[in-house]
């Protein structure tokens, strides 16, 4: 079974040549980081959320957020689960009242969801290994 590691989002940075975001994924107790590419308008979302800034009318995933709790759901957990061809993949955990559901998504956006909704982000240890 693959164990996950519990992280934070340790920054966002720009890549010096491209300028293209990296989003810095932090293991606390073994201070080991996880850079992943990500689009600016998911940045700007990160670093919204981050910094608690809401908007009067709601943006992408914050109406996201209110759809699944509009359903009676709740966002438990976004894992960052697997790497192929250079391209992370993620999953977010939503439970319900139909049980767990696991749906497929960008690593940007199931980060960008779980800071909004206060819950755990976690990354499968393999990619940890892989990375460094």
């Amino acid at each position: 079974m693959k164990k996950n590691i519990n992280v934070e989002v340790n920054s966002i940075r720009l890549e010096e040549n491209t300028e293209t975001p990296i989003m810095l994924l932090l293991d606390p107790n073994s201070q080991k980081v996880l850079p992943i590419w990500i689009g600016t308008i998911e940045a700007v979302s990160i670093a919204y959320a981050q910094e608690g800034i809401k908007h009067p009318r709601p943006q992408t995933h914050d109406l996201i957020i209110d759809i699944i709790e509009s359903l009676n759901g709740n966002i438990d957990e976004v894992v960052i689960s697997d790497l192929h061809d250079n391209t992370y993949f993620a999953e977010i955990i939503i439970l319900g009242d139909q049980g767990k559901v696991s749906l497929s998504a960008r690593p940007s956006d199931a980060i960008a969801l779980a800071l909004r909704a206060n819950t755990t982000i976690s990354v499968n240890e393999d990619l940890f290994l892989n990375n460094s």
